[in-house]
């Protein structure tokens, strides 16, 4: 009976969940190839009524998407879509956002994909350009969810003169997205062994760039505020020092906005010394310096990944920033006081 039972246990293991001991080959899943349409739900500010002048500032939208995905390389997407929503107080303010985007997505796994995403289009009164980060989970064999975030500037001059430069709109919205051309022929590619952690490697991030003595952060003409939105990529290389520690280098670029008009770029480079405790898991200090908003910074900090399947990783990393001169920001406090804490995906080449 215990045999019994043991064998039934492994059996829904490796037939219902993903496991790090998973390895060889896996498949692409179809819902990221092909033809696809789906609807969108979720809120999006637009704050500084170059948008839209009259109604709520942040308001729900509701609409479409259609798309097309198709895969370039192992575990690779390039994609077209469009969007098109209605964003509304429900009173009498409702405004149009249509989009066309392009996608560029990385599969996580044989039923994940993150994403970036950029394009143009219009919203409300003005055209528009979007640039983002997303991720969709299949859940079903034709049906996946999505969520995804975007900054949202105006391009050109608005009606009403009111023109705000960089990101002054956002929106975070989530999906059920369908595959509509039946299922083609997945694409079938060798995952290899769960990651060492050893090697090159790259990945994107999302989060958020705290500042609450604004030794980084400037006011441009639109108002001083502690935190922004934070997204971006990174690189590096893991070396083993034995199979248990990690020394590497990497480098990371982000970045950071508002949604009154204010951005800025943050650029990293780190020394990463990590300890591998048990297989699928990289705990790491790092340190170094970089340039955020232009101003010499120092850094230091540290994060965890966990690998999912294949080659690829989930990380979450927290670092301290200070600025190099010492300097005291608009409260009069100086040292490290400025925060960059991120999620990701990272993808490993080893």
């Amino acid at each position: 009976m215990a045999a019994l039972l043991s064998g039934a246990a492994t059996a829904q293991d490796t037939t219902l969940y993903f496991s790090p001991d998973l390895v060889g080959e896996f498949t692409a899943p179809s819902a990221f190839e092909g033809l696809y349409a789906g609807v969108l739900l979720g809120p999006i500010s637009a704050r500084k009524n170059n948008f839209n002048s009259t109604g709520w500032e942040i308001r729900p939208e509701i609409g479409g998407v259609v798309g097309w995905n198709q895969p370039v390389a192992p575990g690779v997407i390039l994609g077209a879509e469009l969007q098109a929503t209605i964003a509304t107080d429900f009173s009498n303010s409702a405004y149009l956002r249509a989009m066309a985007l392009a996608r560029l997505g990385f599969a996580a796994g044989d039923n994940s994909l993150v994403y970036l995403l950029g394009g143009a289009g219009r919203l409300g009164d003005s055209w528009a350009f979007e640039a983002g980060i997303g991720a969709e989970v299949m859940v079903t064999d034709n049906m996946a969810l999505r969520l995804e975030a975007a900054g949202i500037g105006q391009l050109g001059p608005v009606p009403n003169g009111n023109n705000i430069p960089a990101v002054s709109a956002m929106r975070i919205t989530s999906g059920a997205i369908w595959q509509l051309d039946g299922g083609p022929a997945a694409t079938t590619f060798n995952s290899g062994p769960v990651t060492d952690f050893t090697g090159l490697y790259a990945g994107i991030n999302i989060g958020g760039l705290t500042d609450p003595q604004f030794n980084f952060f400037n006011d441009y003409g639109w108002g001083w505020h502690l935190s922004r939105f934070e997204m971006g990529g990174l690189a590096g290389y893991n070396h083993a020092l034995t199979d248990m520690f990690r020394a590497g280098v990497e480098v990371q670029l982000g970045i950071n906005y508002d949604t009154s008009g204010d951005a800025g770029l943050d650029a990293l480079a780190l020394a990463r010394v990590g300890v591998v405790p048990v297989e699928g898991v990289l705990a790491y200090a790092a340190g170094g310096l970089g340039l955020v908003e232009g101003q010499s910074a120092y850094v230091f900090g540290g994060g965890v990944e966990y690998a999912l399947w294949g080659q690829a990783s989930l990380r979450g990393e927290a670092l301290i920033l200070g600025r190099m001169d010492n300097a005291p920001g608009l409260t009069g406090i100086a040292g490290p006081t400025t925060s960059k804490v991120t999620i990701g995906t990272v993808w490993h080449f080893d």
